[in-house]
């Protein structure tokens, strides 16, 4: 991956104090959403962070960021999505935090959720490794969801970073 866009200072701060309080060596999280977006070269703008995990990583990741967290980690479902979803606040910028998310199916069964550990991919960001999905991953995440148009971006992403 050559391309990496830069984050808003604000979420660059808050950014390196999660990967402090929560290391991405230790605990298999991936950051998702616009900012692991950008990080890959989407060039979009970064409203929060959204860290995407398994169903015990979460409640460990509530521990470490106890003292900013605003809504505690519980189910969340949607008509597309299932996880359980927490969602904390840090130096006034929501961060959420998704576990073992799942998407309905076409079908209407809900697929099963990925293992973070073996699909994220490694992106060098200043003097960090910032874990993300896969840009592939994500826009097929996106379509599920039913937003076509920022899936669409991400493939126009993919398809610059093919030589």
């Amino acid at each position: 991956m050559n391309t990496v866009l830069d984050l808003p200072d604000q979420h660059a701060k808050v950014l390196r104090l999660l990967i402090e309080k929560i290391p991405p060596a230790d605990l298999p999280w991936a950051l998702t959403g616009s900012a692991g977006l950008r990080l890959q070269g989407v060039d979009i703008p970064v409203n929060d962070l959204d860290l995407q995990t398994d169903a015990q990583t979460i409640y460990i990741i509530e521990k470490h960021l106890t003292e900013f967290v605003k809504t505690p980690v519980h189910v969340w479902e949607s008509e597309h999505t299932l996880s359980y979803h927490g969602q904390a606040e840090i130096n006034g910028l929501q961060v959420e935090f998704l576990g073992d998310m799942r998407h309905r199916s076409p079908t209407g069964i809900w697929d099963p959720a990925i293992d973070i550990a073996s699909t994220r991919v490694w992106v060098d960001w200043h003097e960090f490794q910032v874990p993300v999905l896969p840009l592939q991953h994500e826009a097929l995440a996106y379509e599920k969801m039913g937003r076509a148009q920022k899936a669409e971006l991400i493939r126009a992403a993919i398809k610059k970073e093919i030589p």
